[in-house]
């Protein structure tokens, strides 16, 4: 069967079916600390245990990331939606997100969300270069489970392009 090549928004439109869940990414340079949402995000070894997660080159919290060396990730529920829309809104650059939102630090000293289902924190090992993105790759460290529940799936129709 011959098939016409695909345009970009047909391409698009197929990879939104491939699952992933919801995060939100801590990191702290100094006394600065700061919070992104980020959805893609992918465990890449169990030895050592590490994750990989991706964040456009124009992001605050990359430049952060990439200086301090650290970043924790919040695994968010199911019912919290209204969590990743907050920390997709605005740049850390200009407003403090975490204010008002309880957070502690993991053993790395980045920040997590004490309301979600679970943490880790990360070592950054390496990055490689993908399109307009940055991919991070981060040594797990330290991690905890917070909550019993069912983790945050990737929906794009619940979402702005903010999160990409």
């Amino acid at each position: 069967m011959d098939r016409e090549p695909l345009d970009r928004n047909s391409i698009l439109d197929a990879m939104r079916y491939l699952t992933h869940g919801v995060y939100v990414l801590g990191t702290r340079r100094g006394r600065q600390s700061n919070a992104m949402t980020a959805a893609w995000v992918m465990q890449v070894s169990e030895r050592p245990p590490s994750v990989a997660v991706a964040v456009r080159d124009d992001r605050y919290s990359r430049d952060m990331v990439l200086e301090s060396g650290t970043f924790g990730l919040s695994v968010l529920r199911d019912d919290q939606v209204n969590v990743a829309t907050h920390f997709s809104e605005t740049s850390g650059e200009y407003d403090d997100k975490l204010l008002g939102v309880p957070y502690g630090l993991t053993p790395g000293g980045s920040p997590f969300l004490l309301d979600c289902l679970a943490y880790l924190d990360c070592r950054v090992m390496d990055t490689a270069r993908a399109g307009d993105h940055t991919v991070i790759i981060g040594e797990v460290t330290a991690g905890d489970t917070l909550n019993d529940s069912f983790p945050l799936i990737f929906d794009p129709t619940e979402y702005e392009e903010a999160l990409r």
